[in-house]
C-alpha cells in the first residue's frame, strides 16, 4: 500500500498539494499539461525535491531515507545512463537488486542485439527502453516513470506498456506514470490523478473519471470541450441527428480528419469556440465551410471557482 500526502515547501517555485492512496499492483497516471507538476511530484516522491508531508510505503515513511536508499525504480526523462557503458553493463551494475537474468531482460526489452553497444550509440528510444528495464527488473516496490514511452514508435510503445503491466502484476509493485497521452492513460492506468498548476483537480479510478468528470476543469483535461454555461461535450459522444436528451450545437466545418473510427470533424461555433465531433465509420464527412448541427448529451458540470 502506498500513501502520498505531500505539499510544496515554503518558497518553492511551484506550489502543489497532492494526496492519494494506492493498493499493490496499481498504476496511477499523472496527467496534465506541461507545467502541471507531474515531474515535480515524481521528484518529490523520489526525494529529489524539498517537500512537506509523508510518503508511506507499507506503513513506512520512506522520506526518512536518503534518496539513494529509497525502494524506488526511477525513470527520469533524461534517463540517467552512463554514455560509455553498454546495456548489459548497465543491468549487471545493479548487482543483487537485479531479479532477472541480464540476457533475458535485454531480450524482453528488445535490446539483445545491442547488448554490447555503448549507450552513446543507441537511439533515444533504445535508451528509453534500457532505462525502463533498469527500473522494472529490480527488487523495488515503487516505480516512478516520467514519460517512459515518449520516444517509442506505436508498436514498441504497446509492447513496452504490456511489459510494465506484466511486471507490476507479477511483483505487486505500485507505479506512478507521468504522461501526456490520454490513450496511454486509458490503456495502462487503473487510477488517474489530474494535475493543473500543482493542484490535484481529481483522483480516482480511470474509467470513472473518464465517464463522469467531477467538474468542467477536469473534463477539459480529459478531452471534453467547454461551450459555456457548464456545457461539456466530447467528440466521441456526437450524434448528427436530433435525439431526446441531447443538446444541439451549431458550427461551421473547418476540416475533417480521418481516424481509426471514421472521421473527426473540427468545427467553430458562431461565437468563435472550437470543438470537434466524431463521425461513424462509413459516413461521408461534411465539406469545409458547411454549417452543421451536432447533438451531444446535455452534460453540464460545475466550475469550481477555486480553480480559475
Amino acid at each position: 500500500m502506498l500513501r502520498v500526502d505531500l505539499r510544496s515547501a515554503p518558497g518553492a517555485p511551484l506550489e502543489f498539494a497532492v494526496r492519494f492512496d494506492l493498493p499493490p499492483r496499481a498504476v496511477l497516471g499523472l496527467f496534465g499539461p506541461t507545467g502541471a507538476g507531474k515531474t515535480t511530484l515524481l521528484r518529490a516522491v523520489a526525494g529529489l525535491q524539498p517537500v512537506e508531508g509523508e510518503v508511506l510505503l507499507d506503513g513506512e515513511d520512506v522520506r526518512a531515507r536518503s534518496p539513494w536508499l529509497r525502494p524506488v525504480g526511477w525513470v527520469p526523462q533524461r534517463q540517467g545512463l552512463i554514455p560509455h557503458w553498454t546495456p548489459e553493463q548497465h543491468l549487471r551494475a545493479l548487482g543483487p537488486a537485479l531479479r532477472e537474468d541480464p540476457g533475458d531482460a535485454l531480450h524482453r526489452l528488445e535490446l539483445d542485439e545491442l547488448r554490447d553497444r555503448p549507450v552513446r550509440r543507441l537511439s533515444f528510444g533504445e535508451r528509453q527502453r534500457l532505462a525502463l528495464g533498469r527500473a522494472l527488473f529490480t527488487r523495488r516496490p515503487l516505480l516512478l516513470l516520467d514519460e517512459p514511452f515518449s520516444a517509442l514508435d506505436a508498436g514498441t510503445r504497446l509492447r513496452m506498456g504490456d511489459l510494465l503491466l506484466e511486471e507490476v502484476q507479477r511483483t505487486g509493485a505500485v507505479a506512478l506514470l507521468a504522461t501526456h497521452d490520454l490513450y496511454e492513460v486509458q490503456r495502462l492506468c487503473s487510477r488517474l490523478c489530474l494535475l493543473r498548476r500543482g493542484e490535484m483537480l481529481a483522483e480516482g479510478p480511470t474509467a470513472d473519471l473518464l465517464r463522469e468528470p467531477p467538474h468542467a476543469r477536469a473534463a477539459e483535461l480529459l478531452g471534453y470541450h467547454l461551450l459555456g454555461d457548464g456545457l461539456c461535450v466530447h467528440p466521441a459522444e456526437a450524434l448528427w441527428q436530433p435525439a431526446a436528451g441531447r443538446v444541439g450545437v451549431q458550427g461551421v466545418v473547418r476540416r475533417a480528419l480521418p481516424r481509426d473510427f471514421g472521421w473527426r470533424v473540427e468545427l467553430t461555433t458562431p461565437d468563435g469556440r472550437a470543438f470537434a465531433a466524431d463521425l461513424p465509420q462509413g459516413a461521408r464527412p461534411p465539406d469545409a465551410g458547411e454549417r452543421v448541427s451536432v447533438h451531444f448529451p446535455e452534460r453540464r458540470l460545475p466550475v469550481d471557482p477555486l480553480l480559475d
